[in-house]
């Protein structure tokens, strides 16, 4: 491994086990990228990262592909493909994503399930899980692979206000015996007080870090045009971007800052039936 590497390379394995000095790469589409990452609560998030339970909220299947660049820097690109297909029984996902670089690369495979139950006369209760496989490859080092199972839940308090909750890895998955994969729990709110409006909170905890409060803010003035803006805590980082939708086609842009590292932008597109 050249010299050059190391130093890219740390800051790389930093991430990937949660250190709080480094911002995670965006992960879970442009969408939520662009708010802060606050979609614990929100319904109809099509890639589920902040709660798979919100996949029983689609009405019909999903494609979306997602790509993204951490801070400007090549070795540092994200790539994600997901596909989401609602059933009698339950809304089924598929998602693998890949990360890093030749010297340094982590690839996550995830089969998601979620089903919504009613509750009383007008209110539903939503579930998710997700069974993912992470792996971890270093060059010469070799590759290390993990399980991890991870759950979550979405209820409708009022037509205009829902609460979320997810837990990620409750087997306690390891690459190696010190090198735990990140262990959170995420509490969220999504209000929209109108049409077009809807604000988003939410905490979440890693276990070995300080909780990184997040909020949210998307405005649809039309049906085909979205403007986010979001921030999160620890460390500290500003978004915002816009969302497109032409009939069945969507597109989304985001571009978020780290306080100290810099921008990371990210791009998804998709398509809803």
């Amino acid at each position: 491994m050249s010299q050059r590497l190391v130093p890219l390379l740390l800051l790389v394995l930093a991430g990937a086990v949660g250190m709080e000095v480094v911002a995670q790469p965006m992960t879970g589409g442009a969408r939520a990228a662009a708010v802060g990452g606050a979609t614990t609560a929100l319904p109809g998030e099509v890639w589920g990262q902040s709660n798979p339970a919100a996949w029983g909220t689609l009405t019909g299947p999903a494609v979306s592909l997602f790509a993204a660049q951490a801070y400007g820097l090549s070795e540092l690109r994200l790539g994600a493909a997901l596909g989401v297909v609602p059933t009698r029984l339950a809304t089924v996902a598929a998602q693998a994503r890949t990360f890093g670089f030749d010297e340094f690369r982590e690839g996550v495979y995830r089969l998601g399930l979620a089903r919504g139950f009613r509750l009383g006369t007008s209110r539903r209760f939503y579930v998710g899980l997700t069974l993912d496989y992470a792996r971890v490859t270093v060059a010469r080092y070799g590759a290390r692979g993990a399980p991890g199972v991870s759950v979550g839940w979405l209820v409708a308090l009022l037509p205009t206000l829902h609460a979320g909750f997810h837990a990620t890895h409750l087997n306690r998955p390891r690459y190696a015996a010190d090198a735990e994969l990140p262990r959170t729990f995420a509490l969220g709110l999504s209000y929209a007080p109108a049409p077009g409006l809807t604000v988003m909170a939410d905490v979440l905890k890693d276990v070995r870090f300080p909780a990184s409060w997040r909020g949210g803010l998307e405005v649809t003035p039309v049906d085909a045009l979205a403007l986010r803006v979001g921030v999160a805590s620890a460390p500290m980082r500003f978004a915002t971007g816009v969302g497109l939708r032409l009939g069945p086609l969507e597109a989304a842009f985001a571009a978020e800052r780290h306080y100290a590292l810099g921008w990371s932008p990210g791009l998804d597109v998709g398509w809803r039936w």
